[in-house]
């Protein structure tokens, strides 16, 4: 069996996995294409539009999801529980469960240590934008329903992020607000870090490094609020 029949045999499993058999495959392809691949081997095409469709398709899908389901609760609420759905984590989780990680196309100097977990993040993004392109809404809504569901028992209203309760915290205390800034960004495009820094006062409160600015500044604001706890906020 040669390369071609073991990845089209991949590929085959990975459509049963995920409940959609595409009509397009160079759609999926595409999908499962990284930037560094494609600059590789000169390809026209790579899987980072597809993302852009893919994320707003998911945050439609999810916010339809919990719509209807948490009736009593207002858009702010909403909004963070749909940030606990769409967040990089979540979506390499099933990108992991479903076997996309391994048919992500990197190039040479990526395939030694495997899709970070925001290469796989993105692709799981662009299968989703392959799948609305492919098969219409109710086919995405349908494969992105069953993400969802991975990430059931991790979704709780009664749940508030790290920047809500601090802001929450520093409000009911001293009336003032605090202040996200990104301060520095390494690595190479496709693995960038952010460096954020939440100030009081123009004051440094904490500071913390994520692979997206939003998780830079969860993970801020989670150092600022044990300092703060703990009366260690100068």
């Amino acid at each position: 069996m040669n390369k071609s029949d073991t990845r089209d045999d991949s590929l085959l499993a990975f459509q049963k996995k995920i409940g959609y058999f595409y009509k397009n495959k160079e759609l999926l392809e595409q999908a499962l294409t990284h930037s560094s691949y494609a600059n590789e081997l000169k390809l026209v095409f790579f899987n980072e539009r597809l993302e852009f469709l893919g994320d707003a398709v998911l945050e439609l899908v999810a916010s339809e999801k919990l719509y209807s389901q948490y009736k009593d609760i207002d858009e702010g609420q909403l909004t963070r529980l749909r940030s606990q759905l769409v967040c990089q984590k979540s979506l390499r989780e099933w990108s992991e469960s479903v076997g996309l990680n391994k048919l992500i196309r990197l190039g040479k100097s990526l395939v030694k240590e495997g899709p970070t977990q925001s290469v796989e993040a993105n692709a799981a993004e662009a299968v989703f934008g392959s799948v609305f392109l492919d098969g219409g809404y109710e086919n995405a809504r349908k494969v992105i329903a069953d993400y969802l569901e991975l990430q059931r028992e991790k979704v709780s209203p009664d749940v508030v992020d790290s920047k809500t309760t601090l802001q929450q915290l520093i409000q009911s205390q001293d009336g003032e607000v605090p202040y996200y800034n990104t301060v520095e960004r390494k690595g190479l495009d496709h693995a960038l870090k952010f460096k954020v820094q939440v100030t009081l006062n123009e004051k440094v409160m904490a500071e913390a490094w994520g692979n997206t600015i939003k998780e830079a500044e969860f993970k801020a604001a989670e150092k600022a609020l044990k300092k703060y706890n703990t009366g260690n906020n100068e």
